[in-house]
């Protein structure tokens, strides 16, 4: 700044004292303006002033300088700033606050959708996990309460027991070739189990006698020496017991059925061979119903024969073929718990289900080595949901099936290894 422009600007100086002096004008405290004294409102920036003396707002008004663009004559909108509380604000025209507040609530109600979404998504996983969790409970109930227990079958041409789990794992087993406590001798035949109330396992020995086992396999006591006299026997086969843990024995090469107490005490016997009502050929496996009904597969009649406990006659029904109703051979018998009588037809390589009177229900299976096929089916099992286990002996593995005869799963196969076979055939379930 030269001289001239100094002295310029230090008379402009004095001449706004002096007048502020004299009272004549006054300054905009905003834009700091000169305004003539009795302006009601700064001339530059609008500023409304206030007689001296009053009280003046808190928070005056905010106010806008409109300036010209130079370039492009466009308005431009300049921040008056202002200390309220401290704070710097800025302020939009009504235009842009409405629209911002447009903005604001629709952003708010998209946060608030996204918010009511997420909590019934919540909801809803927290319920779907609750029923999860209720469904496992149940299905642990029904397990605890309804498991059929395990499995026991008899591998003959490995002349030991072996006891699995209702889905097949193995447990433990038992035996080995021989005559001696606890020893079985198979030969080419069947061999019957039974399971009594306390949960220890009769077996049919091909050494003409029975043996008694607790359920570990530790062996109890035993009956039987060969013979045809009264607690004798030629080839014991199926062996069953009652709901008094009297055991029945089909005293195949005798042709007839011998009863006995649970210490192996004889009580009473009867049949002999023939084709009558009552007599039998090569008597096989045996079942007793929740009556103490007693059913035998009298095997060379090809039939089923039913009698009292005492061993009066009841029915009959069954004869040579391939029909349904008809039999090759049946060999294993079983009973559900509504009475219904499931045979393993052994050379028709089927099974076939009854009414307690022998009344044909359905049938399901056929020669083969697929699931749902069989090879001489000749055990057969049921446990307390209805299920059916069948032994396919010369498949050398165990079959399960739904009562209807819809296969579930199978296990086992040739050998002599923990959970193999040599031609499986007697099969009992037990809760213990």
């Amino acid at each position: 700044m030269n001289y001239k422009e100094k002295k310029k600007e230090e008379a402009k100086k004095q001449k706004k004292e002096k007048f502020l002096e004299e009272k004549t004008v006054k300054e905009c405290p905003v834009c700091k303006t000169i305004n003539e004294l009795n302006a009601k409102f700064c001339q530059e920036c609008g500023y409304k002033f206030f007689k001296e003396g009053s009280e003046k707002p808190k928070e005056p008004a905010p106010q806008i300088v409109q300036e010209k663009k130079e370039e492009k004559g466009e308005e431009k909108k300049v921040e008056v700033k202002e200390k309220v509380k401290g704070k710097k604000k800025s302020f939009f025209s009504q235009a842009q606050i409405e629209s911002i507040k447009k903005s604001e609530e629709e952003f708010r109600g998209r946060q608030i959708s996204t918010l009511i979404y997420i909590l019934k998504k919540i909801e809803i996983k927290k319920k779907e996990e609750t029923i999860r969790v209720k469904a496992v409970e149940v299905r642990e109930v029904q397990k605890q309460e309804t498991v059929p227990g395990v499995v026991y079958v008899t591998d003959r041409g490995n002349h030991r027991l072996q006891k699995f789990t209702y889905e097949g794992e193995f447990i433990t087993k038992w035996g080995r070739e021989g005559s001696g406590d606890g020893e079985f001798i198979n030969l080419l035949l069947g061999v019957g189990v039974a399971i009594d109330s306390e949960g220890n396992v009769c077996v049919a020995d091909r050494n003409h006698r029975i043996q008694k086992f607790t359920p570990e396999g530790e062996f109890i006591t035993k009956w039987g020496i060969e013979g045809s006299g009264d607690g004798e026997f030629k080839l014991p086969q199926g062996v069953a017991i009652d709901s008094q843990s009297n055991v029945y024995v089909a005293d195949f090469n005798n042709h007839r059925i011998q009863k006995f107490t649970p210490e192996g005490e004889f009580v009473t016997k009867w049949g002999r061979e023939g084709s009558g009502d009552g007599e039998f050929k090569y008597p096989d496996e045996i079942a007793i119903d929740s009556q103490g009904n007693v059913y035998v597969a009298d095997r060379a009649n090809h039939r089923i024969q039913k009698f009292t406990p005492e061993g009066e006659f009841v029915t009959k029904w069954g004869m040579e073929g391939s029909g349904d109703g008809e039999f090759e051979w049946p060999d294993g018998i079983a009973i559900d718990s509504q009475g219904n009588v499931y045979v393993a037809d052994r050379a028709n390589h089927r099974i076939q289900k009854f009414t307690p009177e022998g009344e044909f229900v359905t049938k399901w299976g056929m020669e083969g080595n697929g699931d749902g096929e069989f090879a001489w089916p000749m055990g057969i099992a049921i446990d307390s949901q209805g299920n059916v286990y069948v032994a396919d002996t010369f498949n050398h593995r165990i079959q399960k099936f739904t009562s209807e005869g819809e296969f579930i799963t199978k296990w086992g196969r040739k050998g002599s290894g923990d959970g193999k076979f040599e031609r499986p055939y007697g099969i009992v379930i037990s809760k213990i």
